[in-house]
């Protein structure tokens, strides 16, 4: 699915895409980072946690092929 947003994302135009992800999600990075996310900023303590202090968000991007 995703991989089909990237290349609908491309097929439009977009250069980029950008996605937020909590930097305690291991999974969701792992698959990110295997898409060939990487860390374009960080939103310190922002996803709240009930159990214990907020996590940051990491704001990923991926360069998106040019189509001609």
């Amino acid at each position: 699915l995703h991989q089909a947003a990237l290349a609908e994302a491309a097929s439009r135009g977009a250069g980029v895409m950008f996605l937020e992800v909590a930097v305690d999600n291991e999974a969701g990075l792992g698959l990110y980072t295997a898409l060939g996310f990487g860390e374009a900023g960080r939103r310190r303590a922002y996803y709240p946690r009930g159990s214990g202090p907020a996590v940051d968000a990491l704001i990923l991007k991926v360069d998106l092929p040019q189509h001609s």
